[in-house]
């Protein structure tokens, strides 16, 4: 869907003068949900908004929460999703030219969805394996001051053999994953060791865990940046982002972790947003 026109996944709908393809001038997001609804969408849609705002796209009078759930739900009943599915949304600046400065502040959308196997956020039996991201492996110049490397880290996944990469600022903190935000745990409290941010599609999900597990489970919740020096006390580990939800993490180079209480956690996310779906198919809110 591109600015709410429902096009064919196979023919072309971008231009040759498309600012994300010449000069990275776009972000995208990947948000999931379940029976046509997005999880939590009036929190995603503002910080959507947010990010517009923050690189200086003005969004039209046309584009409104309401409208663009609509435009959403339109789009997966077009490809008769009707249970679980994530949507891609790319946001990128208009204009007629294929000059690097930008002659506009509009913006478009484009929107594509597919399903996915499993009914709202479920974690993983299994603890996955992380490592922490070295850029030095990627075997290519690292020049660019824009581009994110850690976006061609296959290489660095399959040779390590783990699932996902953990990613340090300058004084190894460890801040986030390729995907996720990162949670630790001891006894009873919960500490969320990256960087909050109100322009982070993941602070959105990881605000609502923080939340439930404030409400439901009594924790004591921390904002704290963890390091190797810290990790001796931590119990657990977990990784959590819109699409993936929760994921349990039981190694991290050659530190080990319990489950402890994220499974707990984990059926009070995946109970919330079940029930959120079901108010709002049968209008309870």
């Amino acid at each position: 869907m591109l600015n709410g026109t429902i096009m064919p996944s196979d023919t072309p709908c971008l231009s040759y003068n498309n600012r994300g393809l010449l000069w990275g001038d776009s972000f995208s997001v990947q948000l999931r949900g379940n029976s046509c609804f997005v999880y939590d969408f009036s929190s995603y849609f503002a910080c959507i908004t947010r990010i517009a705002e923050s690189i200086g796209m003005q969004s039209s009078e046309s584009f409104k929460q309401k409208g663009f759930a609509n435009d959403i739900m339109l789009l997966l009943r077009k490809n008769r999703i009707y249970k679980e599915f994530v949507a891609t949304i790319t946001i990128f600046r208009n204009s007629d030219s294929t000059s690097k400065i930008a002659d506009t502040n509009t913006f478009s959308t484009l929107v594509s969805v597919e399903s996915l196997p499993h009914e709202y956020y479920s974690i993983n039996k299994e603890g996955i394996f992380t490592d922490i991201f070295d850029a030095s492996m990627l075997h290519c110049p690292t020049t660019s001051q824009t581009f994110q490397y850690e976006l061609i880290s296959g290489n660095i996944l399959a040779e390590k053999k783990v699932d996902d990469l953990i990613i340090t600022d300058t004084d190894g903190n460890y801040r986030r994953s390729l995907h996720s935000d990162i949670f630790f745990m001891k006894d009873k409290s919960l500490i969320y060791a990256s960087n909050y941010e109100k322009t982070s599609i993941n602070s959105v999900f990881s605000s609502r865990i923080m939340q439930i597990s404030k409400q439901k489970l009594g924790m004591e919740i921390y904002k704290s940046s963890i390091n190797s020096s810290k990790l001796k006390s931590i119990d657990a580990m977990f990784l959590a982002d819109p699409v993936n939800g929760i994921r349990w993490v039981v190694g991290m180079g050659r530190n080990r972790f319990y489950s402890s209480i994220v499974n707990d956690i984990a059926y009070e996310i995946y109970h919330y947003y079940k029930t959120e779906i079901e108010n709002l198919k049968y209008g309870h809110v």
